[in-house]
């Protein structure tokens, strides 16, 4: 499986070196929200979410509902 780069820290999934580790990827449009696609993602810092609402990413989980 390919690298995913996730700076949302406060989900489940979210590992150090902002990698994602879930099994399962849902990813949305730039119309829905996240970052310009040319963003350099080492210049990105993590940004903590509450819940999925608060992200573009549909897998997320978050990490303090284990």
């Amino acid at each position: 499986m390919p690298y995913v780069h996730c700076t949302v820290n406060s989900c489940s999934y979210w590992q150090n070196g902002n990698l994602c580790n879930a099994d399962n990827i849902v990813i949305q449009n730039d119309q829905e929200g996240g970052f310009p696609p040319n963003a350099q993602l080492s210049n990105l810092k993590a940004t903590p979410a509450g819940n999925m609402d608060d992200t573009c990413c549909q897998t997320f989980k978050n990490a303090r509902n284990k």
